[in-house]
């Protein structure tokens, strides 16, 4: 069978992180879609790849009048990246500007940070496509949950600085002494920074190192809240998880929270009007009051969630990119 002249380089996305996880979920869906693809980039009339990829690939596509389908993750900034921001956006943005034909962002604020940083796209060259999850198997539990015993808490990712766990650890510490509530937080992935091992030795933290995502996906429907702290995300897989499972995510207004979770902003701790935030504004107390809010008005909070469970799955996703890919495909205009 003839293939798609379209080359997706998946053998160059399999770290742990976003980009790796959308191209393993993205792998599986054109796959399960019988939705051929080119192993090589030689004779491809399209490349499509996640942040970046070799110039000299994209030159010679474009030498031969092939197109270039950019899709963004985050971006690199002063506020958390100092002055090496530069040199760490410079294949990025180069792309950007000179080679992509066409950019997906993750999400309107994905989006906003890209045109701030690298400048504005027209209309016709660009798209926001939010990412999903693979709904068979993320998705709520059906069964309503003791709600008499202990609040089973969860945070997943792969945490590598303290703003994805510390103020949550915070906020924890100070609902134990206030409300003498019974608690357990499930912490689940690796764990990179010796600060954050520190903090990993409150007795209420139990921590998995490594999970598969059917693994994941259990824990998250024994759980009763998902907390999540972050600076400035742009479309983080591990809300859009928790999402599909039906849970209540308590976090900051940072990065995309506030715009996937739309139903339930209100769950979402005040931080700055800055686009790009800065760790100082994350207050664990703003946080710990929305925890407090969400516990104490529990079952509004998961009526919410379970109505909103079937926003970000991935065939809706896969979908978007089949459209995209059939325009540059078939020479098709916007």
């Amino acid at each position: 069978m003839k293939k798609n002249p379209i080359f997706i380089p998946f053998g160059r996305f399999t770290k742990i992180g976003g980009p790796g996880t959308f191209m393993r979920n993205f792998k599986v869906f054109l796959d399960n879609k019988s939705f051929s693809y080119l192993d090589t980039p030689e004779k491809a009339k399209v490349i499509f790849f996640p942040v970046k990829y070799d110039l000299a690939v994209l030159k010679s596509i474009k030498r031969n009048k092939g197109k270039v389908i950019q899709r963004l993750d985050g971006i690199y900034y002063p506020a958390k990246h100092q002055e090496q921001y530069l040199d760490l956006n410079k294949a990025i943005k180069d792309i950007y500007l000179n080679y992509a034909d066409f950019v997906i962002f993750q999400s309107h604020y994905s989006k906003k940070q890209c045109f701030t940083m690298f400048g504005k796209l027209k209309p016709e060259q660009y798209k926001v496509i939010v990412n999903g999850v693979d709904q068979r198997i993320f998705y709520p539990s059906a069964a309503k949950g003791n709600l008499m015993g202990p609040w089973r808490l969860i945070t997943t990712g792969n945490f590598r600085n303290l703003d994805m766990l510390e103020p949550v650890v915070k906020a924890l510490d100070q609902l134990q002494e206030k409300m003498k509530l019974k608690f357990i937080l499930t912490v689940i992935g690796p764990v990179r920074n010796e600060a954050l091992n520190r903090l990993l030795l409150r007795p209420y933290i139990y921590h998995i190192s490594t999970a598969s995502l059917s693994q994941i996906a259990e824990r998250l429907r024994e759980s009763h809240l998902f907390l999540y702290s972050h600076l400035n995300p742009p479309c983080p897989n591990s809300v859009l998880e928790a999402i599909a499972s039906g849970l209540p995510v308590v976090g900051f207004n940072s990065g995309a929270m506030k715009e996937l979770l739309f139903f339930a902003e209100d769950l979402l701790a005040d931080v700055s009007p800055d686009l790009f935030q800065r760790y100082e504004s994350f207050d664990h107390q703003k946080l710990l009051a929305k925890i407090i809010l969400a516990l104490n008005n529990y079952q509004k909070y998961r009526e919410i969630a379970l109505a909103h469970s079937h926003l970000y799955f991935f065939e809706l996703c896969g979908k978007k990119y089949l459209k995209v890919f059939e325009r540059f495909l078939n020479n098709k205009r916007r």
